[in-house]
């Protein structure tokens, strides 16, 4: 039966039996043979249905839901990952020929005003893309549309709090910053999806990660180490040929990484939430079965 089969070998009537059988005498044997209950008799004793288990985040689909939104509006998504990551490079290439590196103030001022265009672009392109692919995402979604309703501040200060957060865990000798930031990957898109405030978003990353911890670790940790790698190994802009060259490598280069990785996070947040909505789902009625 296959009730038997979820059953723990040590708990049916024939198991205990046997723990003794060196105990009772041969003559007794076929006795107790004839005394061992029916395989229908035993079917009370089955334990209630096991509880469901967490619904299974399947890789392949996920990938499959960016590539469908990606081939429905291929150029517009480009165009946005392409200017934001070229913005980037630029404020880097004025930074570096107009801050004097050797003067304390101007190179911090010149990393602050590099690294803060460049987490505008990331979150501009996050909230286009959540945008474009949310319930409404069939509708024509503007940049300036995204650009005047996105909650900045927040958005900001998650990503101040997990970059802080990260570089704490890789002071604690890499692996704590790597699970860290693995995490707390979809604070970002929590906010912009569900309108969450930045403590809660933050709350809500790390429960809805934990379940799937590698899986999503292989899904978009990794590839943003493979990221900023490749962001790292590019030329340095310092004048006119190196500009355009980083244009036209780290620009157009990383504005393809950025918007597939975009695409792959912001369908992972979809996913997961999904999967913590069937999962609340069937507690109720895993608890009810059981009663």
């Amino acid at each position: 039966m296959p009730g038997h089969a979820r059953r723990s070998g040590c708990r049916r009537p024939w198991c205990r039996l046997l723990a003794y059988r060196d105990l009772v005498p041969e003559s007794n044997e076929a006795k107790t043979e004839s005394a061992r209950p029916p395989a229908a008799a035993q079917a009370p004793r089955e334990a209630g249905p096991r509880p469901p288990g967490r619904p299974p985040l399947e890789a392949r689909r996920l990938l499959a839901a960016a590539a469908r939104i990606a081939r429905g509006d291929p150029w517009r998504i480009l165009a946005v990952s392409i200017a934001a990551s070229a913005a980037s490079v630029l404020a880097e290439a004025a930074t570096e020929l107009v801050a004097d590196e050797h003067i304390a103030w101007q190179a911090a001022l010149a990393a602050v005003i590099t690294e803060g265009v460049g987490l505008l672009g990331t979150v501009a392109l996050s909230g286009f893309l959540c945008r474009l692919t949310g319930e409404h995402g069939q509708a024509k979604v503007t940049l300036r549309q995204v650009i005047r309703t996105l909650p900045w501040g927040r958005l900001i200060a998650a990503d101040l709090i997990v970059t802080a957060a990260v570089l704490v865990g890789l002071a604690a000798l890499v692996i704590p910053g790597f699970i860290v930031s693995t995490l707390l990957i979809v604070v970002g898109p929590l906010i912009e999806i569900e309108d969450q405030p930045v403590r809660a978003a933050l709350r809500r990353s790390r429960r809805l990660v934990w379940p799937y911890f590698w899986r999503v670790a292989l899904l978009v940790t990794i590839p943003i180490l493979v990221l900023n790698w490749v962001e790292s190994a590019g030329p340095e802009p310092s004048g006119v040929p190196e500009v355009l060259e980083a244009l036209a490598i780290r620009g157009v280069a990383d504005g393809l990484l950025e918007a597939a990785f975009a695409l792959v996070l912001t369908q992972l947040c979809y996913r997961l939430i999904s999967l913590d909505a069937a999962a609340s789902r069937a507690r109720p009625a895993a608890a009810a079965a059981r009663s």
